[in-house]
């Protein structure tokens, strides 16, 4: 038998009942599917992370949505400073036929997308966080959010000069 606390139960069914009306949402608005199913699950993580704000307020599944409306107008301002640096590379003139409107750094960097310490990275460089504010949002100590960063910074660094 699963040893599962009451809150996740209800956190899974949640999901399982929102996931196609927040799919749909989240594919209108960020226009590919790929965004709308990492945005869904970064909305979900932010519910588990306030566990007891989400599951205390008067309508749960209004507070996913608007979680996921955050979390997709965050994406985007994260695609258009992106689009902005890409173009701003470009000075010979513009990107080649066939470049996306919108690029998504997970795609750029493929591997380290993957990595908590890159997101946490973008958080810092592209949505001008704090390291405070990211290391509150994580739960972990100011250090230990200045050495994954630095760390991030690193493996960027070393991925961008293999490029080069």
């Amino acid at each position: 038998m699963e040893d599962r606390k009451p809150w996740e139960a209800a956190v899974e069914q949640l999901y399982k009942e929102l996931y196609p009306a927040l799919h749909v949402y989240a594919l209108r608005v960020l226009g590919e599917p790929a965004l709308a199913e990492e945005a869904i699950q970064d909305a979900f993580c932010i519910a588990c992370a306030k566990r007891e704000q989400f599951l205390s307020s008067a309508d749960p599944r209004r507070w996913v949505m608007c979680t996921l409306k955050h979390v997709c107008q965050n994406m985007l301002r994260t695609q258009a400073k992106l689009k902005k640096l890409l173009l701003s590379l470009d000075a010979d003139g513009p990107l080649p036929a066939g470049t996306p409107e919108l690029v998504s750094v997970d795609v750029l960097f493929g591997d380290l997308s993957d990595s908590e310490d890159f997101r946490l990275l973008k958080r810092i460089a592209l949505d001008r966080c704090t390291i405070l504010e990211v290391a509150e949002e994580l739960g972990i100590s100011l250090e230990s959010c200045k050495k994954r960063v630095q760390r991030a910074r690193k493996h960027l660094q070393e991925k961008i000069e293999a490029c080069i």
